[in-house]
């Protein structure tokens, strides 16, 4: 399988994980609140699953939650359990 990219989809509130031709994979959805995002779902299609592309898909949007200067609030627990194995990623979590 071709690599795959990670890439934002402003209309659909998430990012995508998605292959060369297009086709969307795997997705985390986010919810823009005024100090934060909440981040409620991440699915990964079956045929990837186990091969890290849900921890790329995490990171991606996580990196790009930093860029813009905002902090996460993970209701989906692997986003949850993602950022409590990942320390320095933390300091992008939301306390409420």
């Amino acid at each position: 399988m071709a690599d795959l990219s990670v890439v934002e989809n402003v209309d659909e509130h998430r990012y995508e994980l998605r292959d060369d031709e297009g086709a969307v994979l795997g997705y985390l959805e986010y919810l823009p609140r005024e100090d934060f995002f909440v981040l409620p779902h991440t699915e990964v299609d079956r045929s990837l699953r186990g091969q890290g592309w849900g921890d790329r898909l995490v990171r991606h949007a996580l990196d790009d939650l930093r860029t813009k200067g905002t902090k996460a609030y993970p209701t989906c627990p692997f986003v949850d359990r993602w950022i409590q194995r990942h320390d320095e990623y933390e300091d992008l979590r939301y306390q409420p």
